[in-house]
């Protein structure tokens, strides 16, 4: 066999090219799709763009419709939980303005019917009664309420020892409160400790004479602080400075339930916690009473002991009088 043969027949098949032809790919396999005329393409594109955006606008009306669905319940919620605010503080507002305005047309009536005594006449009607020793003289000066002028005299002649001598007196002129006409004198003490004083209230009688208000001036609890802080006594009247508080503790933990008060008097150094519950006439009356924007006001209270309360925990069972001067009517039946 001539050689020559043999190599054509095993010689590797050679494409020779010149510089700048393009390379031989060789045989490429057909791409999905390529077989299809150009029309049938155009067609499957724009079938399946239409149903993406189907879709698409699909889905956007789907969260729009949620997001709506979402806006409107959280709206509402809020509108009944402003309304369930608003009703409460509505009808308080109602009370405080029907109360300011019955309050006002009392206070008129009395003012205008028992004019005040001017300031000396009130600074001296003071001086003189608080020098009084005669239990028959006690009523000429003094409105008793319970105490017997026995007692009012015994109380004049320990005052002092107990306050110190008197330094000082100070007219306070109006302060009507509870329907009535009150004038006010600050007796200041020089005490033995430090300086202390008390109110001497002036209220007019059925005829129209201005006399001290025995129980605001002594302050008067029943029982007495020692027998209610010993456990002695269920319920008491007491003279007291309130001021809002926010200690919930034990019955009382329920904020939602309570109001909290602190007390405190001059004659005890225990403060008292004392509570009320939301929507009574007695939250409704204390409501009032700090609406004016005091912080610490006298008021007369009665307070109650409650099962498994702590020892200075009390509920306040009525509020008697704004101030220390007790009218005929307690001051919390005008919010009934």
């Amino acid at each position: 066999m001539n050689s020559d043969g043999i190599k054509r027949s095993v010689r590797a098949k050679r494409h020779d090219r010149a510089a700048g032809d393009a390379p031989s790919l060789g045989r490429m396999a057909r791409m999905p799709g390529t077989g299809l005329p150009k029309g049938s393409r155009r067609k499957r594109r724009k079938s399946e763009a239409r149903s993406s955006g189907r879709i698409r606008r699909l889905r956007e009306r789907i969260v729009k419709s949620w997001s709506v669905l979402l806006s409107a319940t959280v709206l509402g919620i809020l509108g009944l939980s402003v309304w369930l605010w608003l009703i409460p503080q509505m009808h308080s507002r109602r009370e405080i303005a029907r109360r300011t305005s019955a309050d006002d047309d009392a206070a008129a009536r009395v003012a205008s019917r028992f004019p005040s005594p001017a300031e000396a006449e009130a600074l001296t009607m003071v001086r003189l009664g608080l020098a009084v020793r005669d239990p028959e003289k006690v009523a000429e000066y003094f409105r008793p309420g319970t105490a017997s002028p026995q007692e009012i005299v015994d109380f004049l002649q320990a005052l002092e020892a107990r306050d110190g001598s008197i330094d000082l007196l100070e007219w306070l002129s109006s302060m009507d409160a509870n329907g009535l006409a009150i004038d006010g004198v600050v007796v200041n003490f020089k005490g033995k400790d430090r300086p202390r004083n008390r109110l001497a209230l002036l209220t007019p009688d059925q005829v129209g004479l201005w006399k001290i208000d025995f129980a605001a001036f002594a302050r008067s609890v029943n029982p007495s602080w020692a027998e209610l802080l010993e456990h002695q006594a269920e319920v008491a009247q007491v003279r007291v400075y309130a001021v809002r508080d926010n200690y919930y503790n034990g019955v009382f933990i329920d904020e939602k339930q309570w109001i909290c008060y602190g007390l405190a008097s001059p004659d005890t150094d225990q403060t008292l916690l004392a509570y009320c519950k939301i929507g009574s006439p007695q939250a409704a009356a204390l409501a009032w009473i700090f609406s004016a924007g005091n912080k610490m006001t006298r008021m007369t209270l009665e307070i109650r002991r409650v099962a498994g309360a702590a020892p200075r925990q009390f509920e306040i069972a009525k509020v008697l009088a704004v101030d220390w001067v007790v009218s005929a009517v307690p001051f919390d039946e005008g919010f009934k």
